[in-house]
């Protein structure tokens, strides 16, 4: 089976990741493709950076259990996760 990734690079896109953050480059990608991809986004995510479930998890642990906000949750699961 192709990965989700491959068949977004085979009609010259790309996702880019900076930090934990996402961004999908369309290059051919029609907007049925686009929305295609949006659906399976968290699989994207997982393809192209493989801690995504555990910075997940981690951010979410920081933002119930520890009170903090869902952006500082965010980064200090990054900063944790990125150090392993």
């Amino acid at each position: 089976m192709t990965s989700i990734l491959a068949r977004i690079r085979a009609n010259g896109g790309d996702v880019v990741r900076h930090e934990w953050r996402f961004a999908l480059r369309r290059g051919r990608l029609t907007q049925e493709a686009v929305a295609w991809v949006r659906a399976r986004w968290a699989d994207v995510c997982r393809e192209v950076w493989p801690l995504f479930d555990l910075w997940e998890e981690r951010a979410a642990i920081m933002e119930f259990d520890g009170g903090l906000s869902r952006a500082d949750a965010e980064r200090a699961a990054y900063a944790e996760v990125a150090a392993c």
